[in-house]
This record gives structure tokens, C-alpha cells and sequence, in this order.
């Protein structure tokens, strides 16, 4: 198992979109992903989980996964999840 501290980056923090991206991504390894607040721990693989954690822009998370492709996942995520507002496109974020 491996962790990664990050900020989250996203200007509404983890918000339906974003958490549906999320599992989505997380969906993609084959290494389980979790998310860790100071509120608790959601797989990434349940969005009302993740939804329920009510992740702020800024908040510091803890980032863990476990198995084969868990470098790769928590790159990827974690990239996705850090990512700030594109300055030129408000609608869109850098990744």
C-alpha cells in the first residue's frame, strides 16, 4: 500500500462531477484507491461515499491505494484531483 498528500484543487472541491470523474478514473486500475478526510475514509469505487466525505477546495486529503498498478493510480488521481481552473477557460481544469 502507498499514500500521497495533496490539496485539492478544484475551485467546489469533490462536487458530483468531479466525484463521478473520480470513481471513474479510479474504475480504470486494478489496485483499490481510497480517499482519507479528517471526516473519514471512502473507496473510490462508491460515489456517495466519496460525495459524503463534502471535500473542500483547498482541503489537504490522504490518497492510499493497494495493488498491482497502485503508482499509476494515485498519479492519475492524484493529478485529476490537485488540478487547478485553466485561467484562460474557467469552465475547464489543467490536468
Amino acid at each position: 500500500m502507498i499514500r500521497l498528500s495533496l490539496r485539492i484543487g478544484h475551485p467546489a472541491g469533490i462536487h458530483a462531477r468531479i466525484a463521478a470523474q473520480a470513481v471513474l478514473r479510479a474504475s480504470r486500475f486494478s489496485s483499490s484507491v481510497f480517499i482519507r478526510t479528517s471526516r473519514g475514509t471512502a473507496s473510490l469505487t462508491r460515489l456517495a461515499d466519496l460525495l459524503g466525505l463534502d471535500v473542500n477546495h483547498g482541503e489537504t486529503v490522504e490518497l492510499l491505494a493497494d495493488g498491482p498498478d497502485e503508482a499509476e493510480a494515485l498519479t492519475d488521481i492524484g493529478a485529476f484531483l490537485r488540478a487547478e481552473p485553466d485561467p484562460t477557460n474557467p469552465r475547464r481544469t489543467l490536468t
